[in-house]
């Protein structure tokens, strides 16, 4: 049987983790449970940006490259499933040794048991939210003012330059 396995879900970071939380559910009863996970922020690409620093000398490109700034491509969530020893087995009341959930005594112990299932819920870590909101439309939008008066003052300046 594998004893690791790798999984990657893509999409926004809630629809990424909302697939991941599903699929570590019914991981957890085959006995294997989350020891790491990385998110990724979606990026552009380079030529997206020059395309958009292009499309500058027109207003639309200015809005583009403002949208770029601010509206994310999806990301990629990478989660790594590692198989537990104790996959299947519940510790006895009496001296905490993993058993099997069928047994009626414990072979450690000695200690007389009641038949018990294995909790399958999944120890899930804690994922940590990335920063969206007004923090992303601050720093699109002044980065776009700033883009808004510089270029056309940058045509100006460069026509006098070149101009004569």
């Amino acid at each position: 049987m594998q004893q690791t396995i790798t999984r990657t879900y893509k999409g926004n970071h809630a629809e990424a983790l909302a697939r991941f939380r599903k699929d570590a559910a019914s991981l957890a009863a085959k006995g294997y449970h989350p020891i790491s996970e990385n998110w990724v922020p979606g990026t552009w690409g380079c030529g997206s940006f020059i395309i958009a620093l292009l499309l500058c000398f027109i207003l639309i490109g200015i809005l583009v490259f403002i949208y770029m700034l601010i509206v994310k491509p999806p990301g990629t969530l990478t989660v790594t499933y590692s198989l537990s020893e104790s996959a299947g087995k519940v510790k006895c009341p009496t001296c905490a040794e993993l058993v099997q959930p069928e047994a009626t005594k414990c072979r450690f112990c000695g200690a007389e048991l009641t038949p018990q299932q294995a909790d399958a819920a999944p120890r899930l870590p804690a994922v940590k939210t990335p920063q969206t909101g007004m923090e992303k439309i601050k720093k699109g939008l002044l980065i776009g003012l700033v883009l808004f008066i510089a270029v056309p003052i940058a045509v100006v300046i460069m026509s006098e330059l070149f101009g004569k």
